[in-house]
Parts: structure tokens; sequence; C-alpha cells
């Protein structure tokens, strides 16, 4: 199990999600059964956020460890992964801002997820909330 944890200055990092690397589902921690928030695609290096209907395509990484944004035109340059599970936010003429990490990364796509579904603020997040699905 890969385990996402959100930075907190100062204190411990905080727990928010895990990812099943055996079929590539996200989930983000609440009190009782984790919630199922999206998915990444291993083969192509994509990250879909789960929706009613079709999932959401929402970015890639490239094999560096760059994570692109979906959009009209080309996809923008937004974060990046780094191999010990770091993840930053690219802040263009800056300093990259550190978010957080993940433990027993083994795919650069798992980073992008966590990236997208996580600390993304440009992410809708109306079907993320805390209402039971239908599963």
């Amino acid at each position: 199990m890969i385990h996402i944890y959100k930075h907190r200055p100062r204190q411990r990092d905080e727990y928010v999600g895990r990812i099943d690397p055996d079929n590539g589902r996200v989930y983000s921690e609440r009190f009782g059964p984790d919630k199922y928030v999206g998915r990444v695609d291993y083969d192509e290096s994509q990250v879909y956020a789960h929706r009613t209907g079709p999932d959401d395509y929402l970015g890639r990484v490239d094999k560096k460890g760059h994570i692109y944004g979906h959009q009209f035109g080309p996809d923008t340059y937004i974060a990046r992964i780094e191999v010990d599970g770091k993840l930053y936010r690219h802040i263009p003429q800056g300093r990259d801002n550190y978010l957080g990490r993940l433990e027993n990364m083994r795919h650069p796509v798992e980073g992008a997820a966590a990236f997208f579904l996580f600390f993304n603020e440009s992410v809708d997040t109306a079907n993320h909330d805390d209402k039971p699905d239908r599963e």
C-alpha cells in the first residue's frame, strides 16, 4: 500500500490517503471506510478522478517525475515528484513548494495522483465530499 502524507510545518505530517498498487485505486482517509476518489493508469502514467459516469482525466507524469495538468491546448507543468516520494508544487521563477510525501512509492504516477486528488486546489472536489458512494 502506498501512503500519502500532507506536510504540516513544525508538526507531524498528516496521513490523508492511500493508493492500492494492485488495481491503481486511490482512497482518501476518513473516519469509517475510506472513500474512493480516483485511479491511476500505470501503463499510460495518467490520473483520473472518480465521477458519476466516465472518470475525469486530470493529467499525467513523465519518466523524470514532472507532473502535467490537463487543459485545453498543451498540458502545463505544475508539479514534480522525486524518486524518494517527496512532492513539490512548481513555482515559475521561484522555489518549488514542498507539499508532502508518499511512502512505499513504486511509480511516479502515484505522486501525480497524490498531487491531483489531494493537493491541487483547481480540481473540482464536488464529488470528493463525504457522501456515501453507490458501489
